[in-house]
């Protein structure tokens, strides 16, 4: 019995609060874990939103470590002012996130011993107080590695409390409510909020909540980080459901300091608001498990809106997008997630996303490459520098190299109408408005130039003229300039197309077309000097024949029926044009 006695007594001894420091520790600021503090450098620094605090900008004082990787558990921050003796600043406030809570009488402390890499705590006065404070933090990184005494710089403030007179209160908004989850189980929808998911399942790896609260609608942005730093995830509210127009809400984690910026794309090129933060507020952020949690309050309809703050009385397409941070934001690695229909924000509804999957473009992708790319090169190919080989065979009344041709290139204007169909059905017009690099959006215009061309091909060959009359030879070059055309505008539409920001292919698809070009190129080249040299040897052999009475026709018939140069090239280029087309399929249909 004195045992168990003896046992009880050493765990209620070992104090841990997982929930956070007790207010026992608010005076000393250490944790009674039975250990010293760290006397080396600490690998945590508070970082600070704004160099001026303003209460107009919701000033954020954020804790992460030096070098963005370095995670800790629990925390306990207070604020002091400047005097010869600091003294705790009990009269603020922190807004914290739903893993933090208030405590110290204006301090701050976690609210769960997981791991985080970083926490964004939004802090402001409570009465009116001009000079310099300074936040004081202890970290713990496990239970028995703790730093104390991590300090910020000064902070200089000159705050004036608003007035509360009754003809002078104002409506705000009410907090958002806080739901315990796991980190394990985010992201996900939660009850009693508007649901936007990146994915048709239950968890997702970013998801959109919203609900409204009077006058403003609540957000909640909960997306699962590749790193957990120098990274920015953001909504967007787009009349149309593509980029250029988006009003914009962007939540940024950038070398441990976590802001939100508000903005309008101008083209497909995000650009800040000079108010950051226009019509914003109760904005909180935090990144636990290399999930990022970003709150904010937006007002439904902004005073003195500029033209880039839409009313949320209206419905928009949501977008959902994230990319990474160099310096500045840099352009999504992917496309970003597109509401399935105009969403409204002051209903609580779920809303689903528009065919992340794709399969039209894809198909139409793969239809494109397979006509173009192996299909049409091949024919192309056997017609031009084939056609006195097989002199001895004629399958069904005519010549091998144009049974070939005809055949490959039928093929050809089938697949590439059904494409064509395919891409019209999905897009709903000619000429859509494509997002990417400047040069990768004439990808449509070419497009219906490769068709035009496609089309007009056959009906040329259909009213060609017989071979021996006298306008034969204008047939002939027309045909081979506008099949000619249409297989290279068709390479530099594929490599377009492979270009699109919507493909997500990756960029060793950009290489096979590149591949695929050069070694078009090589194989017409070798073609063409065999050509000439097979030319100029038939002058020599004929010259030969005029002065000869030996039967020398017969042989050089029979060395021209079966040209094992040619047949081998012509082997090289199917078996190369079939694993490009095979392996750029490959590389559409997965992305």
């Amino acid at each position: 019995m004195l045992s168990v006695f003896l046992i009880l007594a050493l765990i209620c001894g070992c104090s841990c609060y997982p929930s956070g420091a007790p207010e026992s520790a608010c005076t000393t600021m250490t944790p009674s874990h039975g250990v010293p503090p760290q006397n080396t450098s600490s690998p945590y620094v508070i970082k600070f939103s704004s160099s001026n605090f303003s209460i107009d900008s919701n000033f954020t004082v954020t804790i992460s470590s030096k070098d963005g990787n370095t995670s800790f558990r629990g925390f306990l921050m207070e604020v002091f002012t400047d005097q010869p003796t600091p003294n705790q600043l009990e009269e603020s406030e922190f807004k914290v996130p739903e893993n933090a809570h208030p405590t110290c009488n204006g301090g701050a402390t976690h609210s769960d011993a997981k791991e985080k890499h970083m926490i964004g705590l939004q802090w402001q006065p409570t009465t009116s107080f001009t000079g310099k404070v300074k936040f004081r933090a202890t970290i713990v990184q496990a239970y028995t590695v703790i730093w104390k005494n991590v300090e910020s710089e000064y902070l200089s403030v000159d705050y004036t409390a608003p007035s509360t007179s009754p003809s002078d209160v104002t409506t705000i908004s009410h907090p958002i409510s806080t739901i315990s989850e796991s980190p394990s189980d985010l992201p996900r929808c939660e009850p009693g909020f508007g649901c936007f998911k990146a994915c048709p399942l239950t968890t997702c790896e970013s998801v959109v909540m919203w609900r409204r609260s009077g006058n403003f609608v609540d957000f909640k942005i909960v997306a699962r980080l590749d790193r957990p730093n120098n990274r920015w995830v953001a909504i967007g509210f787009s009349p149309t459901g593509r980029m250029p127009k988006t009003s914009v809400i962007m939540c940024l984690v950038d070398n441990g300091k976590i802001s939100v910026e508000e903005g309008i794309n101008k083209g497909y090129s995000f650009g800040p608001l000079s108010n950051k933060t226009l019509g914003l507020t109760n904005i909180s952020a935090s990144v636990v498990d290399s999930v990022l949690r970003c709150t904010f309050t937006r007002q439904i309809n902004i005073s003195g809106s500029v033209e880039s703050i839409y009313s949320l009385t209206k419905k928009y397409f949501l977008l959902l997008g994230d990319g990474p941070i160099i310096g500045t934001p840099g352009q999504h690695e992917k496309t970003p997630v597109k509401s399935e229909s105009r969403v409204d924000f002051l209903v609580n509804e779920n809303v689903g996303s528009d065919d992340p999957s794709k399969t039209l473009y894809k198909l139409h992708g793969s239809l494109m490459i397979l006509s173009w790319m192996f299909l049409s090169s091949v024919a192309i190919i056997t017609a031009r520098y084939y056609k006195s080989e097989w002199r001895g065979m004629m399958p069904c009344g005519v010549k091998v190299w144009f049974a070939i041709h005809r055949t490959m290139m039928s093929m050809v204007f089938i697949i590439t109408t059904a494409s064509f169909i395919i891409i019209f059905i999905q897009v709903g017009s000619l000429l859509q408005e494509t997002e990417g690099d400047i040069y990768v959006r004439y990808h449509p215009a070419l497009g219906i130039t490769v068709m035009a061309l496609c089309v007009a091909n056959p009906i040329m060959a259909f009213f060609r003229c017989d071979p021996g009359h006298k306008y034969r030879h204008a047939f002939h070059y027309s045909h081979m300039f506008v099949g000619t055309a249409a297989q290279i505008l068709s390479a530099i539409t594929i490599y377009f197309g492979v270009n699109l920001e919507k493909s997500n292919t990756p960029e060793e698809a950009s290489y096979i077309v590149i591949a695929y070009i050069i070694t078009y190129v090589i194989i017409e080249v070798i073609l063409e000097c065999q050509k000439y040299y097979r030319r100029n040897e038939d002058e020599t052999e004929t010259q030969i024949l005029l002065r000869s009475t030996s039967n020398v026709p017969q042989q050089k018939y029979q060395k021209h029926q079966v040209n094992s140069f040619k047949l081998t090239v012509l082997t090289i280029h199917f078996v190369c044009m079939s694993m490009y087309c095979m392996v750029l399929i490959y590389f559409v249909a997965t992305a």
